[in-house]
This record gives structure tokens, C-alpha cells and sequence, in this order.
């Protein structure tokens, strides 16, 4: 990274942050998304701009950060808000099986669903399991070795056999 540019970020951090906020709508990511994208810049070796003068630099920064939270094919996306999205918060995880706090039919729900889940062979099981934790077919696939097609398939038919049998279950 340049200099000129760490010597801005240094002194210009909170406008920068700032930025941030309004880029994400005050999301909950907006100091993520500023942070990956100083680690981005110090890890890129040679930063081109037409003139090292603040606002060139802040108009980069900005740039970036605003590519970085609209694509779905950025750094950013891959590494924090993919893995976001398939994260669930313990506590929901936790009050789903409390039954104090659910009412009957989503309870029956639940149960119906932990059933439909246990019926499933153990390959569907663990293949789904790995999907959960990994986040990406792609992943699975490197470590399993299964094409992700047939990753997506198998996925595909054990959400059908879930759902199918939920459907079955709830109109007995």
C-alpha cells in the first residue's frame, strides 16, 4: 500500500466510517465492510491513482467500499456477508426448542421437522451437516470430491424429502 493512502486512512478513519454507514444503511456489517477493505488495500502492492492529493484517495477508498457491499462477487461478499446469511444466532437456536415460549402448532412443527431429519441416511445427513458448516457447495465439493452438481442434487432431494414429509405430517 501506498503511503499517501495509510496516512489517510490514519487521520481520516471516522469520515471514513461515516462513509461506511452510509453506504450499508447503517448496517450491522459497516465496520466490517471498512475494515476488509483497509486489509484489501494493504495487501494490494501497487495503487495507481492520477494524483495522491486526499480527495483522489477518498474517492478510491469510497469506490471500493461501495463495490465491496453491492456485489455479490467481492471479497467482502465471500468472506463475511455469505457467511452471515447462513449464520443463525444460538438464542433463536435455543428458544426454538424451548416450549415455554412456542406455541403448540410450531412446536408439532418442529418436532415434525426433527423427525424428518432423523429419517434421512446417514450420506444426506453428513452432506448437508458439511453444507451447514462449510457455507458453499464449492467447499463441500473440494472436500468431499463430489461434483458440485451432484452436491446440489443430493441437497436439492433431502430439502424435498423434508419438506414432503412436513406436508404429509401436517395434514394427518
Amino acid at each position: 500500500m501506498n503511503r499517501e493512502i495509510e496516512r489517510y486512512i490514519t487521520t481520516n478513519y471516522y469520515e471514513l466510517l461515516k462513509i461506511a454507514k452510509k453506504i450499508t444503511k447503517n448496517h450491522d456489517l459497516t465496520q466490517d465492510l471498512l475494515h476488509e477493505v483497509i486489509l484489501q488495500l494493504y495487501n494490494k502492492e501497487n495503487i495507481i491513482l492520477r494524483e495522491y492529493c486526499d480527495e483522489q484517495i477518498k474517492y478510491y477508498i469510497v469506490s471500493v467500499m461501495r463495490i465491496n457491499w453491492h456485489s455479490q462477487t467481492s471479497p467482502f461478499y465471500y468472506k463475511i456477508r455469505k457467511e452471515t446469511k447462513n449464520y443463525v444466532p444460538i438464542d433463536e437456536i435455543y428458544n426454538l426448542a424451548d416450549d415455554a415460549q412456542l406455541d403448540f402448532e410450531k412446536q408439532q412443527l418442529f418436532d415434525i421437522l426433527e423427525e424428518s431429519w432423523t429419517e434421512l441416511d446417514w450420506f444426506r445427513k453428513s452432506l448437508f451437516e458439511m453444507y451447514m458448516t462449510l457455507g458453499s457447495m464449492k467447499k463441500v465439493s473440494k472436500q468431499t470430491r463430489i461434483p458440485v452438481s451432484s452436491i446440489s442434487r443430493y441437497l436439492r432431494e433431502s430439502k424435498d424429502l423434508i419438506k414432503l414429509n412436513i406436508t404429509i405430517r401436517t395434514n394427518e
